[in-house]
Formats: structure tokens, C-alpha cells, sequence
């Protein structure tokens, strides 16, 4: 690549991945074998030029040019055309929006992620998690994914509306939630022209979103109606919020995009991290005794953030399980001019970076396909390398329920490890689903027996 005055690269001379079609691009690589073609990617170069269809997309492969990205230079950075795609989709809630409404919402849903309501969180999801596995029968296969998610549209839902969301509406909810889910990945992928097509792909989100959008307005509605419980949920926060410069109460078509935002972020992820924790602890039934021991110390007390130090194995085994499945990609576009790596990337440009390539990056990560808690471990010798391992993005940006999410997970894990081993059928083949934001385990139906 020639070089410019002062060793500063002109954005036209970032290489090109190889593979790209006339008039679609990356497009086919992207669909057809995605995890593979992201991972291909490093080889080129810290930043890459990807083509979705005719429009460039500077694919970031260094984790810290990604760090500079997130934080270092990020006010040169805003949202991607990955989330401003959603935004017919999804609203403006806190995952797509940005600028200073962003930060407003921001602050407000902060107020109900504070350290002594989590560990509230924490109990009553570890009290629903146990709930909830009591109806399995030994010997009787459990589609984990799918029992996975109904929990965490429960959990989601009483965290953010305090047991106000009756189970018949959170039965709708739950059944149009992964549409809405498989949209907001899909979409993105689709050019601006195809949202107003009645193709197939569109109308089904469509239709599951205003369901769901339904669903949210009319469990918003009640909780204005009953007025504030001094819960300090996500719903009261939100309710109690006021315009900073006209001192209303944020209106309740934006506390439904609130509600949705932070409802699939809740849902999405976490049961598809945790399902692939236990396929994973299957494979490796020294790693599940030594969980199973870790947690049995813990003589029915709920697991808190706080206390992670005191169960190192289990946080090894989240921390494993969200390095190996990762997000698939994060988009950003310049609102600046920024120098990023010797790349001169004009305001307006659109780049992206893969958690799931860097997660499995063998200079990162040795025995990347490993699944090796022990990696994680105090006494390994091994640390992740700065800003390699970014399983809740970072800087602005970063996921604002990262620590209910980790909550979530222990809690979990800790309620269905103190009464069920989850054992993998023989001949059990788990494919991998690339419609969710994280790849999910398909087929995956694991056995439980009892534990004692």
C-alpha cells in the first residue's frame, strides 16, 4: 500500500478481503459461512475493507485499535449502521439510539443496575431459576435453549416490572420474542429498500414486533395507572424520569422502546450463553464436577457479583463460555475525521469489529476451540491480553446490564447445579444458529438427573 505524507494511510488504501462479488460484495460470505469469514479477516490486516453489497465496511482486527474505537477516541465514534437499521425495527430505545438521548437514557436505567438491586435481582432470579427446573422429570429430555429463554423472558420481565406483568402476558410475550430477535440480526444484513417489501423475512418481524410493542404498551400503561411502588425497577426509573429541559415525564411510546431495548438484550444473549456452558460442561465432566463442588460450598446462598471472587471456577466457566460465543459483529460510524491505526477514516465512515473473532484469535487466546476454564483460573500463569476480550463491548457504548448479566448467569447456574446434572444424549448432534446475535445451539436437548 502506498504511503501517505506523515505514514498516515488514506482510507481508499485499506486492503480489500479477498472473495468479494460484483454488485453484492461480501454479502454471500457474510450469509453463508459468517463465523468463518470474520475469523478470515485478521489475516489481512488490522483493518479490513468488507463490502455489504457496494457500501465499504472497515472491519477493525487489533483489539487495541477496538479499545481506541470504544473508548480512547470515541467521541469520534457513534452508532453503526447495524443499530440504525433496527431503529424501524426496535425504536429508540438504549440500544440503538445515540447522541445526547442516548446518555439521558442512559443515566436513567443506570439508577436500577445499582450494586444493592442486583443482589435484590440476584435472589429472586436464583428463586425463579429453582422454580422453574422443579417440573423437570429425570430421564426426560430438555431442549435447554428453549427452557433457557422462557426463564429469562420471566426473569426479564419481573426485574423490569416487579411481578406487575401477569405469566398469561408473559406467555406473549415469550412467543414472539425470538422472531423479534432473528429480525434485529437480519435486518441490518438487508438493504434500507427491502423494509417497506412484504417479503417473508420482513412482514414476520414486522408482525411479531408490533405484537410484542402491544404487549409492552399495555404492561407500561398499567404500571403509569398504579402509579410508583418505590421498587425502583427499570419501569418506576424509567417512569419517574423528567425531560432535563422541560421537566415532562418521558412519554410512553419511549418507555416502550425502552422496555423492548432492554428486554432483548436480556433475553437474547444470556440463555444462549448459558446453554453452551452446559453442552460445554458435557463434553468435559471433570469441568462440571468441579462446578457442581464449587457451588455445592455455597450450602443454598445465592451467588452475587460480589462474591465471585470466592467461586473462581464458575466465574471461569462464564468467562469461557462468553469467550467461545461471542456477539458476531458491532458496528460504529465516524462523526469525525479520526486517525485509527495509521488510517486517515473520514467522518461518516462505517466500521465494525467481531467479538467472536477476537475471542478466538490464537494470538489472544492459546487452544482458542479449547473449552479450558482453567485458563480463567488465579494460578493459570495466563492473562487475556489488554483488551482482547470484550464480551460486553466497552467504553460508551459498553452493555449498561453487563453486571445483571453476570448475575443472571451465576444465579442460574448456581438454582438448577444444586438439583440437576444436565448429561448429553448419546448421539446428540447440536448444530449452530447464526440468526441470533450471539450463535446459538440448535438440537441441543440434554438429559437431567437428579443430583444426590
Amino acid at each position: 500500500m502506498a504511503r501517505r505524507e506523515h505514514s498516515v494511510l488514506a482510507v481508499d488504501d485499506v486492503p480489500t478481503a479477498a472473495g468479494a462479488l460484483p454488485g453484492v460484495g461480501h454479502l454471500p460470505h457474510l450469509v453463508r459461512r459468517r463465523l468463518r469469514f470474520l475469523e478470515s479477516l485478521r489475516r489481512t490486516g488490522p483493518i479490513v475493507r468488507v463490502l455489504l453489497g457496494t457500501a465499504p465496511v472497515y472491519v477493525i482486527n487489533d483489539p487495541v485499535l477496538v479499545h481506541q474505537v470504544q473508548s480512547a477516541k470515541g467521541r469520534s465514534f457513534g452508532r453503526g449502521k447495524q443499530f440504525q437499521r433496527m431503529v424501524p425495527l426496535l425504536g429508540h430505545g438504549v440500544i440503538t439510539s445515540d447522541g445526547e438521548l442516548y446518555h439521558r437514557q442512559r443515566r436513567t436505567i443506570q439508577r436500577a443496575f445499582t450494586p444493592d438491586r442486583i443482589e435484590r435481582h440476584a435472589r429472586a432470579i436464583h428463586a425463579r431459576a429453582e422454580k422453574w427446573c422443579a417440573g423437570w422429570e429425570e430421564g426426560r429430555p430438555v431442549d435447554v435453549l428453549r427452557e433457557l429463554k422462557d426463564l429469562a423472558t420471566a426473569v426479564t420481565a419481573e426485574t423490569f416490572f416487579s411481578g406487575r406483568m401477569p405469566e398469561s402476558v408473559l406467555a406473549r410475550l415469550g412467543s414472539v420474542l425470538p422472531v423479534v430477535e432473528r429480525a434485529a440480526v437480519e435486518r441490518p444484513m438487508m438493504p434500507k429498500a427491502v423494509d417497506r417489501l412484504p417479503i417473508p423475512p420482513i412482514r414476520r418481524g414486522n408482525e411479531a414486533m408490533a405484537r410484542m410493542r402491544a404487549v409492552v404498551r399495555e404492561a407500561v400503561a398499567t404500571c403509569r395507572g398504579q402509579g410508583p411502588r418505590g421498587t425502583d425497577d427499570v419501569v418506576d426509573c424509567l417512569l419517574a424520569a423528567r425531560d432535563p429541559d422541560t421537566g415532562r415525564p418521558l412519554e410512553d411510546e419511549l418507555v416502550c422502546d425502552e422496555v423492548i431495548a432492554m428486554l432483548i438484550g436480556g433475553v437474547a444473549n444470556i440463555p444462549t450463553t448459558l446453554a453452551w456452558a452446559w453442552f460445554r460442561l458435557t463434553l468435559r465432566p471433570g469441568a462440571e464436577e468441579r462446578l457442581l463442588t464449587e457451588l455445592a460450598g455455597l450450602d443454598g446462598a445465592v451467588p452475587s457479583p460480589a462474591g465471585l471472587n470466592r467461586l473462581p471456577y464458575t466465574r471461569a466457566v462464564m468467562y469461557e463460555a462468553m469467550r467461545l460465543h461471542s456477539v458476531q459483529l458491532v458496528t460504529q460510524r465516524t462523526v469525525a475525521d479520526v486517525d485509527l491505526g495509521g488510517v486517515m477514516l473520514p467522518s461518516g465512515t462505517d466500521t465494525a469489529y467481531s467479538p467472536h473473532a477476537l475471542h478466538t484469535d490464537p494470538r489472544f487466546f492459546p487452544h482458542p476451540r479449547v473449552f479450558s476454564p482453567e485458563r480463567w483460573l488465579p494460578d493459570s500463569g495466563w492473562k487475556p491480553a489488554r483488551h482482547s476480550f470484550v464480551p460486553f463491548g466497552g467504553g460508551r457504548f459498553k452493555c449498561i446490564g453487563d453486571n445483571f448479566a453476570c448475575a443472571q448467569m451465576m444465579a442460574t447456574l448456581a438454582a438448577v447445579a444444586t438439583h440437576w446434572r444436565l448429561l448429553r444424549p448419546q448421539g446428540l448432534r447440536v448444530g449452530v444458529s447464526v440468526r441470533e446475535p450471539i450463535p446459538s445451539p440448535s438440537g441441543l436437548r440434554l438429559m437431567p438427573r437428579r443430583v444426590g
